[in-house]
Formats: C-alpha cells, structure tokens, sequence
C-alpha cells in the first residue's frame, strides 16, 4: 500500500512539467519506497502529458559487458549476438529505448545506477548526450540505495560530467504519520511500537501483519528461521561496508548503551583512531549520527560524542538478535521472545518515543500552534538525565520536552525532576511538554494547570 510521498511526488512533477530533457539523482537508504515513489509516479505522468511512456531497469553489480547484455534482454534484444559479444555501447540502448517513444515524453528510470557507474566509464558520458540530443524529450531518473557513494563518490567519479545533472532530490525515511495511515486497524501505541521497531521503512511495514499483534509481528516477521526479517540487519551493514567484525563490533556496542568513544576503546580493545574511522563511514552511510548539546545549552553538565544508531531496525537487530543468535537457534522464536526480548522492550521504546514526540512537535511548530516559534532544534543528555527535545525561538525562548515511555503514571515529582535537569542545562523552562505512554497523576495535572507552562500529551493525543 502507497502512502504519503507528497512533497516528493510533488517535486518529480514540477521537474517532468519542465520543457526538455533533464537527469535527476533520487537516492534514500534501500527499502525506503524510491522505486515505490517513481512507480506511483509513473502512474500519475499519464495525468501530466498525453501518454508518456515509462522504461524501467534494475542495474546489477556485474561488469559492463554482461550489464549491457542484461538491459538489451530487457529491451527485447536478446538476441545470441548480443548475447556473444555485448560490444552495443550505452548509446546504442538509449537509442532503442528512443525508438519506443514514438513522439511522447519518457520517462526513464535505471534503478541502483551505481551498479553501472562503479564499472562504467561510459554511462554517465552516454546518458547525459542522449538528454541532450534526445529528439523526444525525457526525464532520466538515477535511483541509488547508496547514500554515500551518491553524497561523497559520485562527482569525483564523474568529474565535469556532474554538470549534466539537473537535481538530486533525497528520499527520507516516512514518519509516524505514515505509519498510523499504513496501519489503520492499528491503535496508536501499536504504531508506536511499530515504529519503533521498524522505522519509517515501508519495505519492513509490509513484513507486518495489521491485523496481528505486534508481539505475534515480532516473531513471525524477525525471529522465525525463515522470518524475512530475521538477517536483515547483516544484510544492512554488508551491503556497502567490509571489514563486517568491526562494524559489527561497534554496532553491538552501541546498541547496548556503549556510546562514548571510550566505551568503545575499553570495550572493543580499538584504538581511538580506528574507531572513529569507522564510526566515520557508518556516519557517511546514515547508520549512525553523534548527538552534540544543544548549541544554547550549558556544556558543563552535558555528555559530549555520544553515538547513536539512526536506523531503527538496526538498533533492534544489534540489541536483541545479534549477541543471541545460539539461545534463538536452541530455543526458538516462542521461548526467546519471551527471555530475551519482551522485558526489554519498554526501555528500547523509550529511545524511540523521543523520536515520534519530535515529529509531533514539528508538525505544530509548522502550523504556528507551538507557544513559540522554534528556529532551532536539538536535545540536551546530560549527567543526571536528558531534555529529549530543546526548541527555541529567536528571543531564545525555550520548549523543553521530556518523554516518557516507560512509567506508567507521571506525577509531580517526575515534574520536579525534569524542571532540575532544565536547570543543569541552564535553559530556562519556558515552556514545557511533558509526553507519556501512560497516565498523568491529578496532582500534575493540578500543578500543570496552576503554572501555565506546562502541557501534558498523551498517547492518544498523538
């Protein structure tokens, strides 16, 4: 099921609505929807012109040769000749896709074109000449799951030849939004836990049965021999990377709480340095990111260099299938579940919640229906506890946002707590959201009320 996409699809079609020939570099971590996106828009190019025509490939990581051999079979050329040799160039399968248009603007898209580019000389060079010299205009679509090769590698590969590029538009993970729409038979904290777990990925939304807890998702989609999930966090990190013990050493890591350069250094045996080039590429890749304080906040009390892993299932896979992967084999999903991963799982929510209250956060500030107008955003994780959202206007009037997954009910000391950390960070608490999974004592709905700075969000209200 397709949701969301609206700003993307909106973007895909002010560049197809332009005059001419243009390429555009579309890119995002794999499973994200780019392919999904350019299906659905696909669709929606016979609404922008009077028949466009639409020729899709899926490049493979082979040699020039046998790639060219794979497109011409797709393109019906498959003929023993071409099969013998496969001396055709790149220009020659752009002319065949032309001859296809019969005067109607195309729509072409090659998917992982890194597959190409990485043993290609040529590609680049051809495709770039044919949406020049085009008689029938086109708009070339270059899809990649390789973030860094498309962010740190492409131009220097390509040279001068980048010139012929006339955009890159990223596609982000979806939001919680997307996944509330995704799973309508859903109630809010199962999108939650949901989320949390799989991330803002469609590719692993669809591995989810709505209609099934996600106690039963966990164990059918991840834990079961056969379970689509159950490898997927190996398949992650050897997509792209060598070396997997090490990246997979700091990832474990990282995942159980070792977030400090020198966790790591006295865990691993590492060395600083090789540490850090390390968490460098997985950086470049968007599998990890370093939290800094927030600029505006005191620094004294703050943990400086914490890593994190961005992707979700990522956490999930390093935290709870990783280290365990004999008592899984030995035990089973049912047995595992239970030991392993089900008193587990409120903590590992908790990282997440943060996440799902910034979105809502965003969305109001968007809409003016914050007390402040926020310019910027950050968070503050300090010695004695963590302010899980900092916002702040141009007067540096602050929001300060505390999340909560775990307790059940929030009374006024859980208030007083937060109001203290504020302090360590000297930020002043301007206004202050307080967010929980469970319920508000009437004695801090009390207190909330009297003071007037205080706004109390439930679950259900997200």
């Amino acid at each position: 099921m397709f949701v969301g996409r609206k700003k993307e699809l909106n973007y895909l079609s002010d560049c197809f609505r332009k005059e001419g020939s243009q390429i555009l570099v579309v890119y995002g971590h794999k499973g994200v929807g780019k392919t999904s996106l350019l299906f659905r828009f696909a669709e929606n190019t016979q609404q922008l012109t009077d028949g466009s025509i639409f020729h899709y490939y899926a490049a493979r990581p082979c040699s020039e040769k046998e790639q060219m051999i794979l497109w011409n079979r797709e393109l019906g050329a498959d003929t023993k000749e071409n099969d013998r040799d496969g001396q055709e160039g790149f220009a020659d399968i752009f002319t065949k896709i032309q001859a296809k248009a019969s005067g109607k603007k195309q729509l072409i898209v090659v998917d992982e074109f890194q597959n190409i580019v990485k043993y290609s000389k040529g590609f680049m060079e051809a495709a770039i000449r044919f949406t020049k010299t085009s008689e029938t205009p086109c708009m070339l679509v270059l899809l990649s799951s390789a973030i860094s090769f498309v962010e740190t590698d492409l131009v220097p590969r390509i040279g001068s030849l980048a010139l012929g590029i006339g955009g890159f538009l990223k596609v982000p993970e979806m939001g919680f939004m997307d996944c509330v729409n995704y799973f309508k038979n859903c109630n809010t904290r199962q999108c939650m836990e949901i989320f949390s777990i799989l991330g803002g990925i469609p590719a692993y939304w669809e591995r989810f049965d709505a209609e099934t807890s996600v106690e039963q998702n966990i164990k059918k989609a991840i834990l079961q021999k056969d379970a689509p999930l159950r490898n997927e966090g190996e398949a992650i990190v050897s997509a792209d990377l060598r070396e997997l013990n090490v990246y997979s050493t700091i990832l474990h890591c990282l995942a159980n709480g070792l977030n400090k350069l020198n966790d790591l250094h006295i865990h691993t045996g590492f060395s600083r340095a090789k540490i850090s080039v390390y968490i460098k590429n997985l950086m470049e890749r968007e599998l990890v990111e370093k939290v800094f304080p927030f600029e505006n906040a005191s620094s004294i009390n703050a943990k400086k260099g914490v890593y994190r892993i961005t992707l979700r299932y990522l956490e999930f896979y390093f935290r709870f299938l990783f280290g365990g992967v004999s008592s899984l084999e030995r035990y089973g999903a049912e047995s595992y579940y239970e030991q392993k991963i089900a008193g587990e799982l409120k903590s590992f929510h908790q990282s997440n919640f943060r996440k799902v209250c910034g979105e809502y956060l965003e969305l109001l500030n968007a809409r003016d229906m914050l007390p402040i107008k926020a310019q910027k955003c950050g968070e503050w994780i300090g010695k004695n506890g963590a302010i899980d959202l900092v916002m702040q206007d141009a007067e540096e009037n602050n929001l300060l946002a505390f999340c909560d997954w775990e307790k059940e009910l929030i009374d006024t000391e859980d208030l007083k707590k937060d109001l203290k950390i504020a302090e360590e960070a000297r930020l002043s608490a301007d206004h202050v959201y307080l967010f929980s999974a469970g319920h508000f004592s009437e004695e801090v709905k009390t207190a909330a009320a009297e003071t007037g700075f205080v706004e109390l969000v439930d679950i259900d209200t997200l």
